[in-house]
């Protein structure tokens, strides 16, 4: 994350709106772009489910033909230009997908590369980049930014854990940071959160290797890849267990709980990025009959603020 920074605007205002404001003021206003996650590439693809899926929820892309997708991959941090291997990314990447129902209906899943989120609450979200913002280098000692990860042990864990280079956004591992219901067509229900997997498996370079590579490498070397054919993931669910909270995307669920395989997504072909990406919107709470969003209040905040930026790159 960038620092040096805060914006002072009225505690009045809505909180997606504050946030897109202390994102501008950390990362600079770019007409045209998404506050967070500003750089991005964008491909169209496909998703097959696995058989059996519809079991687990009613959700319409589960059964029957393949549903087109638009794919859109990204770097955190609000810099569209930034290299990958850029401190303001804090090499967290993006996956947001859009499936385009067959009856002219949207399901949007959004994830991210970690497993877990630094804050619980919008609030705790908008003070971590005020903090950041007040730290700059002559800021004396503990920071802003300091004294908030003494008192958010998730926030510290999430911002030290380190974070190898992928060799290409089609070789990263992605998360889904909030829980969802699932529903089947008997009414039964489960909480799950998204994971997705390269079908290959995750590969990474090292970090010397990352220095070296040019600024745009994970998403040139996707569209590289994908002249000897599609780039494949498992899309996943892990279950949570009776225990395990659901509405605190600080709380990881231990890799023990089960998955359940809901399809393969695959990467076919990249698009015009320049010319696609400011008019699409990923919202977590666009969801379909068959999931319903938890009380996570992390996933309102996310909506909130991402169809903010939109209002406003696309004036």
């Amino acid at each position: 994350m960038a620092a040096g920074a805060t914006y002072a605007g009225a505690e009045d205002e809505p909180l997606g709106v504050r946030l897109v404001n202390q994102m501008n003021t950390l990362y600079g206003q770019h007409p045209g772009v998404r506050a967070n996650h500003a750089k991005g590439a964008v491909f169209e693809g496909t998703f097959t489910p696995a058989q059996g899926a519809d079991t687990f929820s009613s959700a319409a892309f589960l059964k029957g033909a393949p549903t087109p997708l638009v794919i859109r991959f990204s770097n955190a941090g609000g810099v569209p230009d930034a290299p990958d291997t850029h401190p303001s990314t804090d090499r967290i990447r993006g996956m947001a997908i859009k499936f385009r129902l067959s009856d002219g209906s949207e399901q949007d899943i959004v994830c991210i590369s970690a497993n877990g989120f630094p804050v619980a609450t919008g609030e705790d979200f908008l003070a971590l980049l005020q903090a950041v913002g007040a730290s700059g280098p002559d800021v004396p000692k503990p920071t802003p930014v300091e004294k908030f990860l003494s008192t958010h042990p998730a926030a510290s864990a999430f911002v030290t854990t380190p974070r190898p280079v992928a060799v290409s956004y089609g070789t990263q591992p992605f998360f889904g940071v909030n829980a969802f219901k699932f529903t089947n067509a008997q009414g039964t229900s489960k909480f799950g959160r998204y994971r997705i997997v390269p079908e290959s498996g995750p590969a990474y370079v090292s970090d010397e290797e990352a220095a070296k590579r040019p600024p745009n490498a994970l998403a040139d070397n996707l569209r590289a890849s994908l002249e000897t054919g599609p780039a494949k993931f498992h899309l996943l669910v892990q279950v949570a267990a009776a225990d395990d909270p659901t509405t605190d995307a600080t709380k990881v669920w231990p890799d023990s709980r089960p998955t359940v395989e809901l399809g393969e997504i695959a990467v076919i072909k990249a698009l015009d990025t320049k010319k696609v990406e400011k008019e699409l919107l990923f919202l977590p709470t666009n969801v379909t009959t068959g999931i319903d969003a938890s009380d996570d209040p992390i996933i309102n905040t996310r909506t909130e603020a991402y169809a903010e930026s939109f209002g406003r790159r696309t004036k």
